[in-house]
């Protein structure tokens, strides 16, 4: 076995790096890694480890999760006989204490904010309502909205005829 000087290596290592072009002086070194593991509660746990990129814009490190709010799904159904209005919203992850509701007779105002989400929208009626009579509940992600029709909606169809 032959030993190799410290000149000889220095030499090897000098040729290695002008071949990856790190041989110019605003060159700079990175390393980068991560280790996952289960944590106690049973949900893995990523933890980077590394002296980063050379640019702020480093494309290996995650961006922060910030989910996004989409308008809740809702469905009003209207019933004439008993007279009244029931509005279902889905909007799960909230609180019934984050939830705001205010009405007038032709529309809900609903709001809700749990520090990461917010939801702010209108639900139009096509209908008259009473919003002093409007009862709500919240359970597993779903407001169910109740409240009286002041007067029977009006009917803007039109019969159309199938030739």
């Amino acid at each position: 076995m032959a030993w190799i000087r410290d000149e000889d290596f220095n030499k090897i290592f000098e040729r290695i790096f002008k071949q990856m072009n790190l041989d110019e002086p605003n060159s700079r070194s990175w390393s980068y890694g991560y280790s996952m593991i289960t944590g106690p509660d049973g949900k893995p746990v990523i933890r980077e480890w590394g002296t980063g990129l050379p640019n702020e814009d480093n494309p290996l490190k995650p961006k922060p999760f910030i989910p996004e709010t989409p308008e809740p799904l809702t469905q009003i159904d209207i019933d004439q006989h008993k007279m009244q209005v029931r509005v279902i919203v889905e909007m799960p992850g909230f609180t019934k204490e984050s939830i705001k509701i205010t009405g007038r007779e032709d529309k809900i105002q609903l709001s809700a904010n749990d520090g990461t989400r917010q939801i702010d929208t209108e639900i139009p009626i096509n209908a008259r309502i009473d919003p002093k009579t409007a009862k709500a509940t919240y359970n597993n992600g779903v407001l169910d909205i109740t409240i009286s029709l002041l007067e029977a909606p009006k009917s803007d169809n039109v019969d159309i005829k199938i030739n």
